[in-house]
């Protein structure tokens, strides 16, 4: 999941080539921004929501991914929806991605160890900034 600054074809595809593998099949709605993706090297299936919730002659569907975005929605306050995104965006990931974790502050604090190592004797404490 990526926070965009807005959902133009540009900003769509520059996330989209980022992390998606070219050949790469790609499920959507029929939005715009969407249209250039056969053209940049990925399988584009469509599914037209005013016509149906799934393709009938693909079986392409977006349930999934509406799904996990209802999900994410829930659990982000009204006030902090705008102002905070992306952290709700990384505590949802980061909880899905170890909800199976026995010990879930361990795992927690192995997760931070990982984005921010802890300097080693020899490091400047101002290598860390």
């Amino acid at each position: 999941m990526k926070v965009v600054a807005d959902r133009t074809t540009d900003s769509l595809l520059s996330v989209i080539n980022e992390y998606i593998l070219p050949g790469s099949i790609i499920i959507s709605d029929c939005w715009k921004s969407y249209d250039c993706l056969s053209n940049e090297g990925f399988l584009h299936l469509k599914v037209n929501h005013s016509v149906s919730f799934k393709n009938p002659d693909t079986g392409a569907h977006t349930n999934t991914i509406e799904g996990t975005w209802g999900a994410v929605k829930r659990g982000i306050p009204a006030s902090k929806a705008k102002c905070q995104l992306d952290y709700y965006l990384a505590e949802y990931v980061w909880w899905k991605k170890n909800k199976h974790m026995c010990c879930k502050f361990i795992t927690f604090i192995d997760s931070i160890i990982r984005v921010y190592p802890p300097l080693t004797a020899d490091e400047p404490e101002e290598a860390a900034t």
